[in-house]
């Protein structure tokens, strides 16, 4: 069964990041997130295990490149879910099918990241696909790195960022900790 297996996030201070996890209770460095230096806070990939990566199609444009993941063996445990902006969620869920499968289901919109969401369960973590419904968060964030990963949501509790009703990846109450610029990587914290 196809399951998410790591994210590589970029950060200007791993300090920071550092930070925020301990802060949320997290315990441990996540196994299945590697932070190395960048000049600005974003997820650089995501990884995918279990999965027949060589059946897709990833175009040789840098606007799109990032929304498909990569082949990684690390047997880790997954994060609790991933959320990848696209400009277009139908296009991406075909071109993802040949690794996630075909039963993409659309969940509430998330008014914070101003996104219409379609969600599909990898293993025991979720991911989103999140399109635009107006200027935000997600349509930031085309603009800066194109289509890609966003969001990680992980366990743990935050008393710092913004908490909201309910979230795309697994749908019940949350609190959302931006890293960085308004356009950086949101960890999100499912309330438990």
């Amino acid at each position: 069964m196809p399951e998410i297996s790591h994210i590589r996030m970029g950060v200007p201070d791993q300090a920071t990041l550092n930070r925020v996890l301990r802060e949320a209770g997290t315990g441990a460095f996540p196994q299945w997130l590697y932070a190395e230096p960048h000049d600005q806070a974003q997820i650089l990939w995501w990884g995918i295990r279990g999965a027949p990566t060589q059946l897709l199609e990833v175009p040789d444009d840098p606007a799109r490149a990032r929304l498909f993941p990569r082949p990684n063996d690390d047997w880790s445990d997954a994060p609790r879910g991933l959320m990848l902006a696209t400009q277009d969620a139908e296009r991406a869920a075909h071109d993802l099918g040949p690794v996630t499968g075909n039963d993409w289901h659309a969940v509430p919109d998330d008014l914070i990241l101003s996104a219409r969401c379609y969600r599909i369960q990898l293993g025991h973590a979720f991911v989103v696909l999140a399109e635009p419904t107006q200027e935000g968060y997600i349509t930031a964030c085309l603009s800066r790195y194109g289509e890609g990963p966003v969001a990680i949501a992980l366990d743990g509790t935050s008393a710092a960022g913004r908490p909201v009703p309910s979230n795309p990846l697994t749908l019940g109450r949350a609190t959302y900790v931006r890293l960085g610029d308004r356009w950086g990587p949101t960890l999100i914290f499912p309330s438990p």
